[in-house]
């Protein structure tokens, strides 16, 4: 199975820690980021890593080489200016059957090998896994529509799906991301629903840590230091598998989705 990570933007809000190193290097314990991500890619079955790099790329090449060292085979390919996280795509080489296609910054127990197979099962272009979270409200929360209150829930417990930047793509998938432009996955993702194609969610209720700012590396960091089986040994209790969720949640109690706090709804 083939897997491609975006690991070529600049992580600014780490500086200085990725001033002069990549953000798929910065370390959590013993290992980088990226190898995290390598080692258990590689647990669950995947055999090639495709890396599209660009700031600092060189000393990603340095670290990892052909992969030989980690048991898997990788290649890279390289952008000469940021394309955000979809337009790279084009850029892989010698791509012909569905992908995982992830951020490189990503601590999580996701099982990527379901998600694979989940993807496999739909006949869709397009996967995405999201985070399930339960977001506790301390406050009243009301329904209002053309100045009426329509409905209140006092101090909900609130489930977001957050996308995870996690996905399963098929080479196909390029027809609908421009060749000229940056592009991102956001980008692609309307641009499939908008052409009529669905696109399959995957939902997870493991462990997921997007490392962004520097409370999220240091919260990350202390998950791993305090599990690191969970990270480095796919058959560990994850807390949950992933499953597809293609059913919108309806109102039940004081649990609500999301879409029923939009004020466009």
């Amino acid at each position: 199975m083939h897997a491609i990570v975006l690991v070529g933007g600049k992580a600014t809000r780490l500086w200085p820690r990725t001033r002069w190193q990549p953000k798929a290097l910065v370390k959590i314990g013993h290992y980088s980021i990226l190898e995290i991500i390598i080692r258990r890619l590689r647990d669950c079955g995947f055999d090639r890593i495709t890396l599209c790099i660009a700031h600092l790329g060189d000393m990603i090449k340095d670290e990892f080489g052909d992969g030989r060292h980690l048991g898997v085979a990788v290649d890279y390919c390289a952008e000469e200016r940021p394309l955000g996280t979809a337009a790279p795509l084009h850029l892989v080489p010698d791509w012909t059957s569905p992908a995982v296609v992830m951020n490189g910054d990503i601590l999580t127990t996701i099982d990527f090998a379901d998600l694979h197979r989940q993807h496999t099962t739909s006949g869709n272009l397009l996967t995405v896994a999201f985070h399930k979270s339960l977001l506790h409200a301390g406050v009243g929360v009301l329904r209002v529509r053309d100045g009426r209150v329509q409905q209140i829930w006092e101090k909900p417990n609130v489930e977001w799906n957050i996308n995870a930047g996690i996905y399963v793509a098929d080479p196909r998938v390029r027809d609908h991301i421009p060749r000229s432009d940056a592009a991102d996955m956001p980008g692609l993702i309307n641009a499939l629903l908008a052409d009529g194609q669905q696109v399959t969610g995957y939902g997870f209720s493991g462990q997921w840590y997007d490392i962004g700012t520097p409370f999220r590396y240091q919260k990350a960091m202390k998950e791993f230091l305090t599990h690191p089986d969970r990270y480095l040994r796919p058959d560990a209790p994850s807390n949950g598998n992933g499953r597809r969720n293609e059913v919108a949640l309806e109102p039940d109690g004081d649990r609500l989705s999301v879409a029923d706090l939009s004020p466009w709804s």
